[in-house]
């Protein structure tokens, strides 16, 4: 337990170098023991899946080979960094999506108003009944909607999750690191 009275969220992790927690090694592609995500990605993926506001502690183990003094406050420093730099590109990103969005709605609106069009004067053009008749107010309605929710998926749900990703990431800031030694892998 923490000074919080909490427990942590563990994160365990089995590397073959410091680096594979932010970058892919070249490796045998074929081999069992390749990772195809680097350890961030995963911390990134496994805190997505939890709703939880405890504090983070990410176990590595790697080879005794790789652990150095201070490699602890190096990965802790690097991953502050990183994280940094994917909050403000999350943001950048969540910007153009909703520009998106805006930009779209040039096309939709007009498309939508087409739909509104022949579901208001779908009668006038071929009487009270009929299959034309449904046809231009199935029609219009289907304009209706293909014009408006992709500019109101954009701007409402699509930027929502740079958002959870980024209290992701500003949680991974603080994370406690500890390191461990395990066994060769035979890589």
């Amino acid at each position: 337990m923490n000074m919080a009275g909490r427990h942590s969220q563990v994160i365990s992790l089995s590397l073959s170098s410091p680096e594979e927690m932010f970058v892919l090694a070249s490796t045998d592609l074929f081999s069992e023991y390749r990772n195809f995500m680097t350890g961030l990605e995963y911390c990134i993926s496994v805190l997505r899946s939890r709703r939880s506001g405890a504090p983070i502690r990410i176990e590595l183990a790697l080879p005794a080979a790789k652990i150095s003094a201070g490699i602890d406050r190096r990965i802790s420093r690097t991953l502050k960094r990183y994280c940094d730099h994917r909050i403000a590109y999350n943001q950048r990103e969540r910007r153009a999506v909703r520009l998106d969005g805006l930009f779209s709605l040039i096309v939709g609106i007009p498309l939508a108003l087409l739909g509104f069009v022949l579901v208001i004067v779908k009668s006038s053009i071929v009487g009270a009944s009929g299959n034309a008749n449904l046809a231009l107010d199935s029609g219009g309605w289907v304009l209706v909607w293909v014009g408006l929710w992709f500019p109101l998926d954009t701007l409402l749900f699509t930027p929502l999750s740079y958002g959870r990703e980024n209290r992701v990431l500003k949680r991974l800031q603080t994370a406690d690191i500890a390191i461990e030694p395990h066994a060769a892998m035979g890589l």
